[in-house]
């Protein structure tokens, strides 16, 4: 995107700011349904602005343009902005949007509602004058702006769903009886889909329909969702769960009580535990193959986006994919340092024999989604880089094999994974894990592992959930380290205190033995790691038809 365009867009806006009698205009990363990935058509914030990345919020105001985003973007957030009129404040460290706003307008700031939620709009505004308009100014300033997408709604079978709509709807059904009888409006498309037991493909790697769904307190309700999208097979489908369809333009804008189906879902029933293992297991397969290749190519025909080219045709060999759950992170050497870099033709960089390629990635398939990184040596390393990938291992293991009581939150279980780290005066920004969705959002609430404690952190974790595990460390224009497992939490034993826990890995997938510096192992990291790699070549070796690769994933999952 050209630098110049970002600074005509800023001042078509200023233009349309003046006309409407406004100081400042934020530009939040939103929809309309609160989701993390958007569709096109509401990428305002990337369009004004030119950053990528998922999370930010742009203010632009008569005299002044600035952008916020977290700690895995700064360094993106650093390239794509320069040049432009936006200038970076870095959440948690610079002043808030609060204090910038009273610090630096004067007048009436606006703001898109159906984009706004109440209480992101009273931290961004407390005490500030501001004034939501119905009017959408990108409408006419992005005047090629993409329309709403259309996909078809298919089912999918309670086989895979393990529960079928109308044992949901009872139970949320129930849920409204409980607290007082009043309709709920279920605005986050995840939730609707897994209430419905549908799927779509509205949303760049979700599976998710644009929608809104009014379950009433008496049974039965309204979908709003653009009607060219329900097949007749869909329509007498919703019709036989007493769900009406109406136009989406007619979903109410009051935003109804709080959602039960976060809580719900969380535990995942057996049918979709079931289903996590085997999209890992079909997932395995894929990644043992993509780096059997690396390891034996020439690397001077490898970039980063073919390894993210090569690695999804791999996928797409496996029985069920249905696509990618989130953009492939290939990061070589410093680009491994940016968080959540994602290559593209113009950022695209050649791999060389040596060094660290951070790669994360993920996939649907129709019984399950999966997400995992590894940290892929392509060569000699030094010994920063050895040491930095095996303090990042320490800290992913301590968490995995960690057993703790029932009850235990995100944010009590998080050091563990940063403690190797924090004895060596290192640590990380981003939190250490996220909840997994069943082909639904590769980031799925309500829990998380995290180190500042938000409402996500102090959420129990509950048998049944699926959650991943994923320190990591960065060094500045040299390398980035990251592991990942996706993980399901489970009993572990019983004793006079209570019931105890832990997590199961559900990803199969080796570690490089070659970066590691075995000697910072303890006895117990040593040997769940090599648990975990008998496991994974007993559960991957007869899925693999290629000799060459059975060959190679016995010698690297062999025991240190």
């Amino acid at each position: 995107m050209e630098k110049h365009t970002i600074g005509e867009r800023v001042e078509a806006l200023r233009a349309w700011m003046r006309d409407k009698g406004l100081a400042a205009y934020i530009i939040p990363t939103m929809d309309p349904h609160d989701s993390e990935y958007l569709p096109a058509h509401w990428q305002t914030r990337q369009w004004i602005t030119g950053f990528t990345g998922s999370a930010g919020t742009a203010i632009v105001s008569l005299d002044e343009a600035v952008l916020w985003t977290d700690s895995r973007y700064w360094l993106q957030a650093e390239q794509q902005l320069a040049d432009t009129p936006f200038v970076l404040r870095r959440d948690g460290v610079d002043e808030s949007i609060r204090d910038w706003l009273g610090a630096h307008v004067e007048g009436r700031v606006g703001y898109l509602p159906v984009v706004m939620p109440d209480v992101l709009l009273r931290e961004y505004t407390d005490g500030l004058h501001v004034q939501g308009f119905d009017e959408d100014p990108f409408n006419s300033l992005w005047k090629d702006r993409p329309a709403l997408p259309l996909s078809l709604i298919e089912r999918m079978s309670d086989a895979l769903a393990g529960e079928t709509a109308a044992s949901k709807l009872e139970r949320i059904r129930q849920w409204i009886e409980n607290r007082g009888k009043v309709d709920i409006l279920l605005r986050e498309l995840s939730e609707i889909a897994w209430t419905l037991n549908l799927r779509a493909d509205d949303i760049p790697c979700n599976p998710f329909f644009i929608s809104f769904l009014r379950l009433r307190a008496k049974g039965g309700g309204v979908l709003y969702v653009h009607e060219e999208q329900v097949s007749p097979d869909v329509r007498d489908y919703l019709a036989s769960l007493h769900i009406d369809i109406e136009p989406y333009e007619k979903a109410p804008a009051l935003r109804f009580s709080h959602s039960p189906v976060a809580e719900m879902r969380a535990a995942k029933n057996p049918t979709e535990q079931e289903g996590f293992l085997q999209a890992h297991l079909r997932d395995g397969v894929a990644m043992v193959r993509l780096l059997r290749r690396l390891d034996e190519a020439d690397l001077s025909t490898w970039t980063e986006l073919r390894v993210d080219r090569e690695l999804t045709a791999l996928r797409a060999e496996q029985p069920g994919f249905r696509g990618l759950s989130f953009e492939t992170i290939a990061g070589y050497g410093a680009n491994g340092a940016i968080v959540h870099y994602e290559p593209t033709p113009e950022t695209d960089t050649p791999l060389q024999p040596r060094g660290l390629l951070l790669l994360d990635s993920g996939g649907h398939y129709d019984c399950g989604t999966t997400d995992i990184t590894r940290t892929i040596p392509l060569g000699p390393l030094n010994d920063e880089e050895k040491r930095a990938f095996t303090l990042v291992l320490k800290g992913h293991l301590q968490l995995l094999y960690a057993v703790f009581p029932a009850g235990t939150t995100g944010i009590q279980l998080d050091a563990l994974a940063r403690l190797a780290l924090w004895r060596e005066g290192f640590d990380y920004g981003h939190g250490t894990g996220h909840g997994v969705g069943h082909r639904l959002g590769v980031h799925e609430g309500p829990v998380q592992f995290r180190k500042n404690c938000r409402p996500d952190t102090t959420h129990p974790l509950v048998l049944g959930q699926t959650i991943t595990v994923e320190p990591g460390l960065y060094m500045k224009d040299k390398f980035g380290v990251r592991h990942e497992n996706t993980a399901l939490v489970v009993p572990a034993f019983q004793s006079g205190f209570g019931d105890f826990w832990r997590l199961e890995s559900l990803t199969r997938c080796p570690y490089d033995l070659r970066a590691i510096v075995a000697e910072l192992l303890t006895a117990e990291e040593r040997q769940w790691l090599n648990a975990y790699h008998a496991q994974v070549c007993r559960d991957l070796l007869p899925l693999l038809s290629d000799p060459a690769d059975q060959a190679w994933l016995a010698k690297a999952t062999r025991a240190i």
